[in-house]
Order: structure tokens, then C-alpha cells, then sequence
């Protein structure tokens, strides 16, 4: 492509952009609107697989003994739980740990309930166990289900604490359809109404496409505006909702913080968040307007 031929299809596209200036504008604040619904959504689904991630790192699976059992059993036992897959780290913690770590959470904030557990040295009604720490939390169900041969061999019961992650798990999922459902609408009237811009253009250059037709133009030279102008609504309408989410970024993960309250973890940081959706919403903006151009130029310019 000769810088002629560019300057001559940037600046055509410029004009056919101001001179049907409303039908711009209602392509760019709807394209701006399905992209902004792909940054929100973009924005919960990354930081909820994020606290996901976590939670199945620092979350595992309890797995109780049955009294008595000696350190070569606990030892043969813990060796044949390892070998489950998606099994990434075993502890073993032993009855007088596991009853340190009781009464210091419930001395951390009260001391006085020390007073009350005063004696349960003596008796510990606390088990020993195998807290088992997996690769992610999706993989709770089929190691649970591999632990069901060992609970007539040394495990007395297991005990998941995957409730909160599955409700982080159902939101994510409604989130991403809903998302799915508005963004795939959006996109669909943002085409329409991009095809209707560059078909309003197509109409009203009419005259002039038939008379570069009969001094030999080519295709490419015709439709090349008509191309550059559905790409400049589609970075147009990229920019509008990355230029508003940016400084919303921070308010709505405090939102979501505050609604589940998950306290202790951690969320994506702004420039992580935003070197993918920048990428995502140009892409998808450009290749939106395009395909708007595309459709109108093969339906309504004949060439």
C-alpha cells in the first residue's frame, strides 16, 4: 500500500465520519456499550478465578484418622493418599497441633476463653489429620471421591470446606452467561448500526463510486474507505469504555470485596487487568466495525 493511497483512504473516511456524524455517534455509544460490558465482566471473571486460585492454594480437604493408628500406618496412609491426583501438598497434623491451633483462634480476640479450655490437654477430643492441599478447587469433587476407599482403612471422616468456593464458582458462572447473553446482543445491534452508517456513506457516494468504476478503479481503492471507516468506530467505541473503567477499576473490586467479604486475598492488579482488556476491547472493537463495513459494502455496494 502506497502512503498516496492511504492518506487518500484515512482521510475519505474521516470526512464520511463527520458528514454522517449521528449515525457515528450511535455506532461508537453502542459498540462503546457492549465493550464496556466485556471490561466489567473481564474485570469480576479475572479476579474471581483469581480468588479461586487462592483459596484452592491456601483451602484444602481435612481428611480425620481414626484413633490408634501408629506412625507407620499414618505414614502408609499418607503415601497412598499422595499418589490421588491433583493432590499438590499432604500436612500431617497431629491431635495436640490441632488442638494448639484451636484454642490460639479462639484466644486470638478473647483471651479469657483460654480459662474456659483449661483441661482439654488432658482430653483431647481433637483428631489427628491430613490436611490436603489440591491444585485447583474444581478438583474438590473427584478427590473427594478418591478418599472414599480409605475411610474403612484409618480415615474416620473428611471434611471440605468448599462451600464458600463453590458460591464463588456459581457467581463466576452466572456473571460470564448473562455477560455472554448482553455482549453477543450488544454486538449484534452494533453491527447493525455500523452497517447502516457505512451503507448511508455507500448511497450518498453513490455518483462518485460509479464514475471511479468507469476510470478503472479498483475494488480495494473503493471499498478502502469504507474499510478504515468501520475500524476508526470500532477504536472509537474501544477507547470510550477502557477511558471509563480504568478509574472504576478499584471501586467495584472493593464492591465485590465488600459482598463476599473474603477477607485476606488478594485481587488483580490495574496494570495486569488492563494489558489484557486494552488488547481485547481494540481487537474486538476494530474487528466489529469491520465486519459492519464488510456486510454493508457486499450488500450494498456494487461494484
Amino acid at each position: 500500500m502506497s502512503l498516496r493511497f492511504f492518506v487518500y483512504i484515512v482521510s475519505e473516511a474521516l470526512r464520511s465520519l463527520v458528514r454522517n456524524r449521528l449515525m457515528t455517534i450511535a455506532s461508537v455509544v453502542t459498540l462503546s456499550c457492549c465493550l464496556f460490558m466485556v471490561s466489567v465482566s473481564f474485570m469480576l471473571a479475572a479476579n474471581l478465578d483469581y480468588m479461586l486460585y487462592q483459596m484452592g492454594s491456601s483451602m484444602g480437604i481435612a481428611v480425620y484418622l481414626q484413633d490408634g493408628l501408629t506412625d507407620e500406618e499414618i505414614k502408609t496412609l499418607r503415601d497412598k493418599i499422595s499418589e490421588i491426583p491433583n493432590v499438590k501438598h499432604i500436612e500431617y497434623v497431629s491431635s495436640d497441633a490441632a488442638l494448639d491451633r484451636f484454642m490460639a483462634q479462639l484466644t486470638e480476640n478473647d483471651p479469657q476463653t483460654g480459662i474456659i479450655l483449661n483441661g482439654l490437654e488432658d482430653d483431647n477430643p481433637l483428631p489427628a489429620s491430613l490436611v490436603l492441599t489440591i491444585e485447583n478447587v474444581s478438583y474438590w469433587d473427584s478427590v473427594e471421591a478418591a478418599l472414599e476407599p480409605f475411610k474403612e482403612n484409618g480415615v474416620e471422616s473428611v471434611a471440605l470446606g468448599k462451600r464458600t468456593a463453590n458460591w464463588l464458582m456459581s457467581i463466576n458462572n452466572v456473571i460470564r452467561i448473562i455477560s455472554g447473553i448482553l455482549i453477543i446482543g450488544l454486538a449484534i445491534i452494533s453491527i447493525v448500526i455500523i452497517f447502516n452508517t457505512i451503507r448511508i456513506a455507500v448511497t450518498g457516494r453513490k455518483s462518485e463510486i460509479n464514475i471511479m468504476k468507469y476510470v478503472g478503479a479498483t475494488d480495494a481503492f473503493i471499498r478502502g474507505p469504507f474499510i478504515i471507516e468501520g475500524a476508526m468506530i470500532g477504536l472509537l467505541g474501544a477507547a470510550v469504555p477502557l477511558i471509563i473503567a480504568y478509574p472504576l477499576y478499584n471501586p467495584l473490586i472493593n464492591l465485590l470485596y465488600n459482598m463476599l467479604l473474603m477477607q485476606g486475598f488478594q485481587f488483580r492488579t490495574h496494570s495486569y487487568v488492563f494489558s489484557f482488556l486494552i488488547s481485547i476491547c481494540v481487537v474486538l472493537g476494530a474487528a466489529i466495525g469491520i465486519v459492519g463495513s464488510v456486510v454493508s459494502i457486499r450488500r450494498h455496494l456494487k461494484v
